[in-house]
């Protein structure tokens, strides 16, 4: 089983945590610091997310997943969600962490 690794340029820090918080506010579990372990609690699908800060560039690969999930539902699913975080501009990346403190409270 290999869906392959996708990865993503212009990522920040606070992209990272915004990732992570957006992960976690779907019922994701996310565990460790950089290489990161996601399992999504759906389907069996895991993940693993490295993030180069030298090229701030995030590599996200599927470790595991149920048989019947083609891999192109899991990137249907995760690229979305990324791109978007990606094009966010500063104020936009202040605003939506604004938005999920508000959620965690």
């Amino acid at each position: 089983m290999s869906c392959g690794t996708h990865r993503y340029g212009n990522i920040d820090q606070q992209k990272i945590t915004l990732i992570i918080s957006e992960l976690k506010s779907h019922g994701c579990s996310v565990s460790g610091n950089n290489p990161w372990t996601v399992d999504t609690h759906q389907h069996g699908i895991k993940l693993k997310g490295q993030w180069d800060r030298s090229t701030s560039t995030l590599s996200v690969s599927v470790t595991d997943k149920s048989w019947y999930v083609p891999c192109s539902k899991i990137w249907d699913y995760i690229d979305p969600m990324i791109h978007h975080i990606q094009d966010l501009t500063v104020n936009q990346l202040a605003e939506a962490e604004k938005g999920h403190l508000k959620a965690a409270n």
